[in-house]
């Protein structure tokens, strides 16, 4: 039987070893005894969740068949396509799956919020609030889901309609395939009474007396600050210019027999769970071509999707790939999709909503 090596145990690490479980001798590296659904922490930082409908023990999301060794992988060997875990251990296989994810960067002593730890302390200053003026948004480069920095100020806003929030944004124009979702979103937070500083870079925070200034010299106090940071692989010595893993952008091939998935390759499409999802389908696919030979390998368009919160009871959804884009409602539909997949994606991590999830995908695709 073939061996699998996979680097990470998130969301498309996950969906890869479970299903090709069975199918190969599979290994999962992954050090963290929990696993976080990301899409659902705007809900942990509202408080409309607590901490068990966001995390399940990462064993229980493996099927049984597969291994897990629960280490920190320390070192990539992709010509063995093998792998060393910090206690010096190696593992290699036929294939191996870099899913490790991105990792946020530590700049101006801010950290993002896509980890439960930071997280907690968002949350504990959202809803306990030491003053009305939140400023929310992100620094240059790739971030997880663009969508979110506009998602939270929505609803902080509808949580605290007399609060003063203000979104900013790295950029002046938003890349082409993402004006639909940015004009969206301006349209929004016009609606709400949000102020959206575009063309606003970072280049000082004062955490003291709090405020930021911008490259400009622009200026902007806050009580508080929710700015996510670029990410990066740990792996930097395969890194490119972007900071994450180069590939072809339709195999997600790095080299022969190495895979990478989900926020640590380089592929120009937004970081979601989506993407996430639908790569590692494409890389299942192909292993099980190479290996059997009765079926035709598939190429990754590029197709990425998010619902996003935009109020009580209305939600957006945002789909792209490679080509062009779509942004979507508001609408109640929207919500209680986003709503509902807080509790689909641990079936989504064996294939257990692909029913559900791919004709909606094609079905906005075509419209």
């Amino acid at each position: 039987m073939k061996r699998l090596v996979v680097v990470g145990g998130g969301n498309a690490g996950t969906l890869i070893a479970n299903l090709l479980a069975g199918k190969l001798e599979i290994t999962v590296i992954e050090p963290n005894e929990y696993h976080t659904y990301q899409p659902g922490l705007v809900d942990y930082i509202t408080g409309e969740v607590d901490e068990t409908k966001i995390q399940m023990p990462t064993r229980s999301l493996l099927k049984p068949s597969v291994k897990w060794v629960r280490a920190k992988a320390t070192k990539i060997i992709p010509e063995d396509r093998a792998v060393v875990t910090e206690d010096g251990k190696t593992y290699e296989g036929d294939y191996l799956v870099i899913a490790t994810g991105g990792q946020n960067k530590h700049i101006y002593n801010l950290k993002g919020y896509h980890g439960i730890d930071d997280s907690k302390v968002i949350r504990n200053e959202v809803l306990n609030p030491r003053g009305k003026n939140f400023v929310i948004g992100s620094l240059p480069g790739i971030i997880k889901c663009p969508a979110a920095p506009w998602e939270l100020s929505f609803l902080i806003k509808r949580k605290y309609p007399s609060a003063n929030v203000s979104v900013i944004v790295p950029a002046k124009q938003p890349p082409p395939l993402q004006v639909p979702m940015s004009n969206m979103f301006n349209k929004k937070a016009n609606e709400l009474g949000i102020k959206v500083y575009k063309g606003f870079v970072i280049e000082e925070v004062n955490h003291n007396e709090r405020y930021v200034v911008s490259t400009e010299g622009d200026k902007i106090t806050f009580d508080h600050l929710i700015i996510d940071t670029p990410i990066s692989t740990n792996f930097t010595e395969f890194a490119d210019r972007s900071g994450l893993i180069p590939v072809d952008k339709s195999t997600l091939v790095y080299r022969d027999g190495v895979f990478v998935v989900g926020d640590a390759n380089n592929t120009p499409t937004p970081k979601t769970g989506a993407a996430a999802h639908f790569q590692a389908e494409v890389v299942v696919n192909n292993i099980l071509a190479e290996i059997e030979g009765n079926r035709s390998k598939e190429s990754y368009d590029g197709t990425a999707m998010c619902a996003v919160y935009s109020g009580p009871n209305e939600g957006m959804l945002v789909w792209l790939n490679y080509e062009k884009s779509k942004a979507l409602g508001p609408t109640s539909i929207y919500r209680y999709m986003k709503k509902a997949f807080t509790s689909l994606y641990w079936a989504s991590l064996s294939g257990g909503v692909d029913f559900v999830l791919k004709p909606l995908v094609e079905s906005v695709r075509k419209n």
